[in-house]
């Protein structure tokens, strides 16, 4: 499914080929980033288009945000076509299963998702997804 959103100032858009998930990371630098678990939809064929700063977070990954409000965009394994978009900057929201957690060794125990998903560490999620 195709889907449509922008940051909140409206100066950056994404379209993006959404895969019908929903997605949790618990690590500590998305907790910083957006004040809580990030809550992404993985997307494929991601156009963004507007003032989109990219940041090299860690080794093999990057994180974009909107140069004028702030937003954040996406999490973004380089090298592959896979974005991580947070749910809330999608016009639609379309009611998404709870699938994955990642990071789960880094969770703070104050808050629980009661969804049965699939948990990775953060060893594990590294494994996964980061680039050669």
């Amino acid at each position: 499914m195709t889907l449509t959103g922008s940051c909140l100032c409206g100066s950056v858009t994404v379209s993006a080929d959404a895969l019908p998930r929903l997605q949790a990371c618990h690590c500590s630098m998305c907790r910083k980033w957006v004040g809580g678990p990030f809550m992404a939809v993985p997307c494929t064929g991601a156009v963004f288009e507007g003032p989109v700063k990219r940041y090299r977070s860690s080794d093999g990954f990057e994180r974009g945000f909107c140069a004028e409000c702030g937003s954040s965009l996406f999490f973004h394994p380089q090298g592959s076509d896979l974005h991580g978009i947070p749910y809330g900057l999608f016009d639609a929201q379309p009611d998404l299963p709870f699938k994955a957690e990642f990071f789960i060794d880094q969770k703070p125990a104050c808050y629980a998702f009661s969804d049965d998903t699939r948990k990775m560490t953060g060893e594990e999620f590294a494994t996964k997804f980061r680039s050669g």
